[in-house]
């Protein structure tokens, strides 16, 4: 009966494999979150069938005329937290429209 010794190289190397899994599960997870994932969408067809179907996430673009001067400031800001300036528009978007959700619920 021979015995077997634990190979530190083969333990090391399955250490590695079970962390690089869990950061491309996570990879995965980020890259659904930005891109918005697929939603489904239930839909009769012509023939009057129910059909489930992937839809993705419509993006919209906002041309914004501002100052010089005020773009400079923005951008100052943005880079200073270390975020683009896309997503600090978005970010102030999605701060604005839930402060104003109740002109929703009036009309």
């Amino acid at each position: 009966m021979a015995i077997r010794k634990e190979n530190k190289f083969d333990n090391a190397v399955a250490e590695l494999n079970e962390q690089e899994a869990v950061a491309e599960e996570k990879s995965q997870k980020v890259m659904k979150n930005i891109s918005g994932g697929n939603k489904t969408k239930t839909i009769i067809d012509k023939n009057g069938r129910e059909r489930t179907v992937k839809v993705a996430e419509k993006r919209k673009t906002l041309p914004v005329y501002i100052p010089e001067k005020l773009y400079e400031q923005f951008d100052a800001i943005t880079t200073a937290y270390g975020k683009s300036n896309n997503s600090a528009i978005v970010e102030l978007i999605r701060d604005y429209v839930t402060q104003k959700k109740s002109v929703l619920d009036e009309i």
